[in-house]
């Protein structure tokens, strides 16, 4: 029984599950999302997925903090010849040890672009 509290001390792992019905690459702002009003009706063009993981040494950096800023510039390299993105999941991942933690993201999207008449 101690071996398993203090296995459990030392790793903690965490997700965070995130889905958007759609997102305008070139604004998406994840602490402060609005869902966008597109003036034409979006129509589906593929899907694309995207999956990278920070990793942090004792003290030397911030691997949540790196996930955060990186995110952004994540999201704009999805489709890259679409301005939308419909139907996407985002799956956070952290977990930790005393002395590494690593952040990973996981983006599952459908790709969508305006419905020209």
């Amino acid at each position: 029984m101690k071996f398993l509290f203090f296995f459990a001390f030392l790793l903690g792992c965490t997700q965070k599950y995130a889905d958007y019905d759609l997102i305008r690459k070139s604004d998406y702002n994840q602490k402060s999302y609005e869902r966008p009003v597109t003036q034409m009706q979006v129509v589906h063009a593929g899907n694309d997925t995207l999956d990278r993981c920070f990793n942090q040494w004792l003290f030397f950096s911030n691997a949540e903090k790196e996930k955060d800023e990186h995110l952004p510039m994540m999201v704009r390299t999805l489709c890259p010849r679409e301005p939308y993105l419909t139907q996407t999941r985002m799956t956070e991942t952290w977990w930790t040890t005393i002395v590494f933690t690593r952040s990973c993201i996981d983006i599952k999207t459908a790709c969508a672009k305006d419905k020209r008449p």
